[in-house]
């Protein structure tokens, strides 16, 4: 389960650095359209939310004496 966690997260980087390659592409005149790029954006920061909440709830859980 953690490789696959690991994998995703890994997944989840290299569309973020597509989703940066993209916006530079817009800035410079080409490359995909607003909507897309918005719906990339959305999406990515939907996923790193789902990051951090694990990492918030772990953080937590360690202040209450859990063991993970």
């Amino acid at each position: 389960m953690d490789n696959i966690r690991k994998l995703l997260y890994i997944i989840l980087g290299l569309f973020a650095i597509y989703l940066a390659i993209e916006i530079l592409r817009k800035l410079l005149g080409g490359s995909l359209g607003f909507e897309e790029i918005t719906i990339g954006l959305l999406i990515a920061n939907l996923g790193y939310s789902f990051y951090i909440n694990t990492k918030l709830s772990e953080h937590l859980g360690w202040h209450k004496g859990k063991e993970s």
